[in-house]
């Protein structure tokens, strides 16, 4: 029976000494490996879990497997300072390298494990795996008796169920609000409460975002891309460290959205993993992209009104919304289609239908709101886009997006119900029936 003492050692030097090398040597048989073998002689009912996996989903078990082994990997060569396989410079690494360094030095085991367990729940449910895997920790019992404290028991737990907060606000799917539902979750209290703790799960959060990018693309995150992650962990301990009242932080996320929604649009060019490559792609050139498209979508709509107007009147409830599967209307939308077209260049347009669809989003909720006695007002909207063509797929879509009259159709077709125990509402809008094959 292995020590408590034991496994703290042993699943701390197994973790570092999974290489970037080793994993490109062994992605096509990677579940014949001695190294797996032992991550599941280091967690034994994963066994059972790996075994029903790879036989129903193959697929979607190897690639998670390799992500999963490409994570620890790409952890590695930060914690090493040596990560020349991301094309990063020297002073983007030691940036997250002082980030993972600040968390090691608390417990050099927490990552790691984060890292290892982070996707396991995708077996179960594939749409909300970040909570599944959260809760087959606690029902698996996979930390217990394992010599790990309190404190990183429910850390490890926690950054595992929201391991895809920074990641969505980032790419603009989410905004500050996604983070309210931390503050009602009673186990994430004693995190919110500590200085410490609270430090440590944003640390820990921001930095499991950037290796979960590396661990499906190794040369996939540019050094403005970790400039904005830093950003964007300064404005959460801003918000979050040393203040324990709900109204208070509730407020601060609330403002925090606020202020975000011209992001949000930029990410809906892609500009969260554009912005930085090429010296024409920067905040100014996104920020005019959009101006270009606001008043393009005025004069058609003979609307007379400023931006900071347009978004209080027209788009005031966007905030609450929390796109579901999103990015892949929206960013084409934005370019009017896939392909050649959503290659931005000086010249390129943003398709006022973009703004279209959000105006149309944003009165449904408004309408929802007032008129729907179930509905929660002023909460979180997941809303859940369904039914529509991958971007490789040679159909009429975008044409019909972008038919008049064919926005509101779709977005008046939507469906409403609502998640009492979350507190959540959620309108799902189902694109199936607008589109077809071009033959």
């Amino acid at each position: 029976m292995e020590s408590e003492n034991d496994f703290r050692y042993s699943i701390t030097a197994f973790s570092g000494s999974i290489t970037v090398e080793w994993v490109f040597g062994n992605k096509n048989h990677i579940n014949q490996t001695m190294q797996f073998e032992t991550l599941i002689n280091f967690f034994p009912p994963l066994s059972e879990v790996f075994m029903n996996w790879q036989r129903d989903e193959p697929q979607e078990f190897f690639r998670t497997i390799i992500h999963t082994f490409q994570t620890q990997a790409a952890y590695n060569s930060i914690c090493s300072a040596n990560f020349p396989e991301s094309g990063l410079n020297k002073e983007a690494i030691d940036k997250v390298n002082d980030l993972a360094k600040s968390i090691s030095s608390f417990s050099p085991l927490l990552i790691p494990v984060i890292l290892w367990l982070h996707d396991i729940g995708r077996y179960v449910n594939r749409q909300i795996h970040n909570e599944k895997s959260a809760e087959m920790i606690t029902e698996m019992a996979l930390l217990e008796n394992r010599g790990l404290s309190a404190q990183e028991i429910i850390l490890i737990k926690k950054v595992v169920q929201y391991h895809l907060l920074i990641g969505t606000l980032y790419t603009g799917e989410s905004s500050y609000l996604s983070f309210e539902p931390l503050l009602m979750d009673k186990e994430f209290k004693t995190i919110l409460n500590d200085e410490s703790s609270i430090k440590l799960f944003i640390n820990s959060l921001t930095l499991f975002t950037m290796i979960d990018v590396w661990g499906y693309h190794i040369n996939d995150i540019s050094q403005t891309m970790i400039d904005n992650y830093i950003d964007i962990r300064d404005e959460m301990s801003e918000i979050f460290v040393g203040v324990n009242d709900i109204d208070q932080l509730m407020e601060g996320l609330r403002e925090k959205s606020r202020k975000h929604i011209d992001w949000r649009l930029m990410g809906f060019m892609l500009a969260f993993s554009k912005i930085g490559t090429k010296p024409h792609l920067t905040i100014d050139f996104y920020s005019k992209k959009i101006n270009d498209s606001f008043k393009r979508y005025t004069e058609r709509e003979a609307l007379s009104i400023d931006w900071h107007e347009f978004k209080n009147q027209y788009l005031n409830k966007i905030d609450q919304v929390q796109f579901k599967y999103g990015l892949g209307v929206l960013i084409p939308l934005s370019y009017g289609g896939t392909g050649r077209k959503m290659h931005l260049t000086v010249d390129t347009e943003i398709n006022p239908n973009l703004l279209h669809l959000l105006v149309n989003i944003n009165n449904r909720i408004k309408n929802e709101e007032n008129l729907n006695t179930e509905c929660i007002a002023d909460e979180l909207w997941n809303v859940v886009f369904v039914g529509f063509p991958p971007w490789n797929r040679d159909t009429n879509f975008h044409e019909i997006l972008n038919t008049p009259g064919q926005i509101e159709e779709i977005v008046k077709s939507g469906k409403v119900s609502v998640n009492k125990q979350e507190g959540v509402n959620i309108l799902t809008i189902d694109y199936s029936n607008f589109w077809c094959d071009i033959t």
